[in-house]
């Protein structure tokens, strides 16, 4: 059965996302006309997709909108072009919205539909007459979940999305900074024998526990430690000596 009265889009893909960007570049507040002035499109067509918008939870408000985080952040991907991160914005919202699940589940229940009975489906679906605006409307609609990686082109026809190509829509990780950690930290346990003249043989087994962001002139390091130990092991040499000595006289 449709579900009556979802907002469409009134406008094709590529200018919905001018309208998008357009919220974003016009601030909090913002009248059709105030949009329409940043990104020079008549201010009627900013307003008949303002419900589709809101639909979305892209902008939020009553007659003057202001843009959601959500939309915010997709309007930034938008702005710089970066494919993948519009692409994992998309799909945040595609997931958030149980009407376009619904186009989806619609899709894979099919196992595929061409794009031009897909469009009419989604209009059917949203209760909205056929039209050319609708048509139109309907046609951003699958645009978007094309561009989220919720469907797929395979053989001529639109199939859902698989779960690597839902994975390949997320972004590439931020590098994360090494955590910030004290300096290398060296154990030595000590091990007394007994040699074989009798006297006592100290064996010291070092370890190091380090990031890879410590390695960057760990050797230096080493050859420090292992310097001081020698200067100390001479200056404790000849005070032994001098003791053994006055023993003996």
């Amino acid at each position: 059965m449709p579900e009556q009265g979802f907002p469409l889009p009134a406008s094709s893909y590529k200018e919905l996302i001018k309208i998008i960007q357009g919220y974003r570049q016009a601030g909090q507040n913002a009248a059709p006309s105030n949009v329409a002035a940043v990104i020079g499109i008549h201010e009627t067509i900013v307003s008949g997709n303002n419900r589709f918008l809101v639909a979305l939870g892209i902008v939020q408000g009553g007659k003057k909108k202001t843009i959601t985080p959500a939309g915010a952040e997709l309007a930034l991907a938008l702005d710089y072009g970066e494919e993948q991160h519009i692409s994992a914005r998309w799909r945040a919202i595609v997931d958030s919205s149980d009407f376009l699940q619904k186009v989806v589940a619609a899709v894979r229940i099919r196992k595929g539909m061409d794009e031009s009975s897909l469009e009419t489906h989604v209009a059917y679906s949203a209760g909205q007459p056929k039209t050319p605006r609708v048509i139109t409307g309907a046609g951003a609609i699958v645009e978007i979940l094309k561009v989220a990686g919720a469907l797929q082109e395979e053989g001529g026809n639109l199939v859902a999305g698989t779960t690597e190509a839902t994975k390949s829509a997320e972004p590439p990780a931020e590098p994360q900074p090494y955590p910030q950690v004290p300096a290398p930290s060296i154990v030595a346990p000590v091990r007394a024998e007994i040699g074989a003249a009798g006297g006592v043989q100290l064996n010291i087994e070092v370890r190091i526990q380090c990031t890879p962001a410590d390695l960057d002139g760990l050797g230096q390091k080493l050859r420090k430690v292992l310097d001081d130990f020698n200067r100390q092991e001479a200056k404790t040499e000849p005070t032994a000596t001098a003791a053994e000595t006055g023993k003996e006289s």
